[in-house]
């Protein structure tokens, strides 16, 4: 049985990362910086920024202090990162009132990262989840009044069946992202109490959560949830995350009943995108 929005059915352990990140040079507000020849062997780098410790000021974010920081990748000494595409590149825009549990993070957009072209590169979500095989990147990042912070990324392949293959490989990461995260979790001598599950689905479209200790490294570090959301249409896979920290506030978490609206906000865009293509 098929794990996700085109099977329609189909319950399996998995977990959503949140994963949300930078290259090399990528600045805070999530625009990579440096540009340069893409390295001959393919490298992996991270997606995802460091969310806020669960020790984070509840204040709203200010203008020099919303992004979080990045993560630096591990790659070889000798790539760099990937270049700039050209600028009449389409770019995918939600506005931030469209996306899931605005009402308590009143999320803010930062500056929009510009597409790079990352062919050779394969992009880490999170600690289960790999985009491979992309033509082009780009990312838009939001910050929630709270500290919490949200990634929507745009990812463009040179064929429709590179996609669905992409799109296919993450939801087989997602699949098995509880046991993945808590063989992570007993290596950092945290109590491996991960649990993920499929929050909804439709087609080719899925969602995710994972509630877990988290482990520092692309996640950041205490109890936290991880919702994660992709969708697919032709040449284009979206995918949008966001995670809940701890704050130690009487704050609701959010509610993954109202999943299934996101996957459909999401197609939306999409089939936007493409009429306006």
């Amino acid at each position: 049985m098929r794990f996700d929005g085109r099977s329609g059915a189909g319950y399996r352990p998995l977990a959503a990362l949140l994963g949300l990140a930078c290259l090399a040079g990528v600045a805070a507000c999530g625009a990579p910086t440096s540009t340069g020849h893409l390295p001959a062997n393919p490298t992996t780098v991270q997606s995802r920024v460091h969310a806020p410790t669960a020790a984070a000021s509840a204040s709203a974010p200010t203008a020099a202090s919303a992004a979080p920081a990045t993560t630096q990748p591990t790659a070889p000494a000798s790539s760099r990162a990937p270049q700039k595409a050209s600028a009449d590149e389409v770019r995918v825009t939600v506005a931030p009132a469209r996306l899931p549990a605005y009402t308590v993070e009143s999320w803010t957009a930062q500056a929009a990262g510009p597409v790079r072209v990352v062919t050779g590169h394969a992009i880490e979500l999170n600690e289960c989840a790999t985009v491979r095989g992309a033509a082009t990147w780009q990312q838009t990042s939001y910050a929630g009044s709270g500290g919490d912070s949200a990634i929507l990324e745009t990812y463009t392949f040179s064929a429709a069946t590179a996609a669905d293959t992409a799109y296919d490989a993450v939801l087989a990461g997602m699949r098995s992202c509880q046991a993945t995260s808590r063989a992570l979790q007993l290596a950092g001598h945290v109590t491996p109490d991960a649990v993920s599950k499929q929050t909804a689905s439709a087609p080719d479209a899925a969602a995710f959560s994972r509630t877990w200790t988290g482990v520092e490294g692309v996640s950041a570090a205490g109890p936290q949830t991880n919702h994660l959301y992709l969708a697919m249409s032709g040449t284009t896979v979206l995918i949008l995350h966001f995670d809940e920290l701890a704050s130690g506030t009487s704050v609701a978490p959010y509610d993954v009943r109202d999943d299934p609206a996101v996957l459909s906000m999401l197609s939306n865009v999409l089939a936007d995108q493409a009429s306006a293509g």
